[in-house]
């Protein structure tokens, strides 16, 4: 790993950590203590580290936020904060790296008491109920766990309500329709999971040491394709007929990759063809365009389709 990288690296350990001995940093880093050292002095040039001598001693990054020393004003944090809630969620749904570096600002730049919960506004799918300092602190911690390759133990509440305890590798985190989610190993599930954050109950980080050799990018890659949303699920052969306007916001979106709108057989309506893979979600993509909707094909599809609608109404 570079020095920037491990620079970088060590910057973020202090920050989620509070005092490291040198010795742990250099373990951790598979550096040398002199090697700590000159990172220390690169750092010490924008960042306030402080070296606390004795037998339990080490550094301590003693700024309250970072970036810190004046390498960005309040002023141009503020001008950030402005650029980063005016980014439309087109732009940041079809772009991960985009979504990466703003991650990075939120962690690093926007993430104090006085500014809104991480990506609350930027994505404005819905509103998103403000995190309290409970997840705060398990989002730290998580972060701790991600830089040092640690397991992590969490208590973790599923969508049916049921708790269950899970050791955990974690990688990286996603935002998803405004929600930010962990991507981990689970050791219960033997596979790549997504963990909502707002649903993690308890996490403790472990000493124990994971590899990552996972190429997670690769796996979020995958379940995005030809995917309504990151979760994957049954493939579909879809064919429908949307009227418009309805039919306006489906063939101005890129969906799936593979998605065919012809607009010339009708006038009042396009078909649209695609394979398509979703669980819940194509579910409630069909529903939200309404009586603007024909399900020509699969007949499964439009059979579940018309038992949730049935129910819908007997509920109601």
């Amino acid at each position: 790993m570079g020095n920037l990288n491990n620079s970088l690296k060590m910057l973020f350990i202090l920050k989620s950590r509070g005092l490291i001995k040198v010795k742990d940093l250099a373990d951790e880093l598979e550096v040398s203590s002199k090697q700590i050292t000159r990172y220390k002095e690169v750092l010490d040039e924008f960042f306030d580290i402080e070296s606390i001598t004795g037998k339990n001693g080490g550094y301590r990054l003693r700024d309250t936020y970072f970036p810190f020393k004046e390498v960005l004003s309040e002023q141009e944090v503020n001008i950030i904060k402005e650029a980063v809630l005016s980014i439309d969620s087109s732009a940041l749904q079809n772009n991960p790296d985009l979504n990466k570096a703003i991650e990075k600002i939120n962690y690093t730049i926007l993430n104090d008491d006085n500014s809104i919960s991480n990506y609350e506004s930027i994505i404005p799918y819905s509103r998103i109920k403000k995190n309290d300092e409970k997840f705060k602190e398990i989002e730290n911690k998580l972060y701790s766990s991600i830089f040092g390759s640690e397991e992590a133990v969490i208590s973790y509440k599923d969508n049916s309500g049921k708790v269950t305890e899970r050791t955990i590798c974690p990688y990286q985190f996603i935002v998803y329709k405004g929600e930010k989610y962990l991507v981990a190993f689970c050791l219960l599930r033997n596979e790549i999971r997504f963990f909502k954050i707002r649903r993690i109950i308890n996490c403790r980080v472990t000493d124990k040491k994971f590899k990552k050799d996972i190429d997670v990018k690769k796996v979020i890659s995958d379940y995005r394709k030809n995917s309504i949303g990151i979760f994957g699920g049954e493939e579909y052969d879809l064919e429908l007929e949307i009227k418009y306007p309805m039919a306006n916001t489906i063939k101005e979106r890129l969906w799936v990759d593979n998605q065919e709108v012809d607009e010339t057989t009708y006038k009042d309506r396009i078909i649209f063809k695609a394979k398509m893979k979703g669980g819940p979600e194509i579910f409630s993509w069909i529903l939200s365009m309404g009586d603007c909707v024909k399900i020509i094909k699969p007949l499964k599809l439009k059979e579940e389709i018309h038992k949730k609608l049935v129910n819908m109404i007997k509920n109601n």
